[in-house]
């Protein structure tokens, strides 16, 4: 399975004759069976996606999203709900197997403004801790202790991180963060960071 994933910034994207952000090269470029956003975009992003020419394009909002810019654009909202940190559930595409998947949403609360998608360590725990396995985390922070930073506005999610020492994922792709390896290994798991754009293969 190839995934074309965006994560936080256009800095990597095409632009076309006019200067417009553009995903059409990539995706046929790529090909990749689906196009996956970790969010922190905006509408006019969003626009991009939708015209890329994916077959699928599915996400997560970042905590800078402060729009609802997935469903008006025909993009699947992995979790449906803003006011949600997380949620379990199915990746389909065709010609592959169905995925176990875990969205997670927003990063940790690190200043009271009520736009952005923020929660704290506590309701992420209060949707997380009691959630089963699932083979793929897409999620925009990443888990404590994995490629987060010191700072407020970066630190990982600790339920994240017991979830995914407890449940093992094959797979958990990230963004918001800054200046990691794009692949790494947390136990059992492979990590894959993104900051622009990266196509990731899933082996079966």
């Amino acid at each position: 399975m190839e995934l074309l994933v965006v994560a936080d910034s256009a800095h990597t994207w095409p632009q076309d004759t006019e200067g417009r952000y553009t995903l059409q090269p990539l995706v046929q470029t790529f090909r990749p069976d689906a196009l996956i956003t970790l969010g922190d975009f905006s509408a006019v992003h969003a626009t991009a996606m939708a015209h890329a020419g994916a077959p699928f394009t599915a996400g997560v909002y970042g905590n800078h999203c402060t729009q609802d810019y997935m469903p008006s654009n025909g993009i699947v909202d992995l979790i449906g709900d803003r006011t949600s940190p997380a949620s379990r559930g199915t990746l389909r595409l065709p010609g592959h197997r169905a995925l176990s998947t875990l969205a997670v949403q927003g990063c940790v609360r690190y200043k009271p403004d009520v736009d952005d998608v923020l929660f704290t360590q506590a309701e992420y725990a209060a949707a997380i801790d009691s959630l089963g396995p699932a083979e793929l985390v897409i999620t925009h922070c990443p888990p404590a202790g994995v490629n987060d930073a010191e700072d407020a506005a970066h630190m990982g999610i600790d339920a994240l991180r017991r979830w995914v020492d407890r449940h093992r994922p094959r797979w958990l792709i990230h963004g918001h963060t800054y200046d990691n390896p794009e692949v790494s290994r947390h136990g059992d798991t492979d990590v894959h960071y993104v900051h622009g754009h990266a196509l990731i293969t899933l082996p079966s």
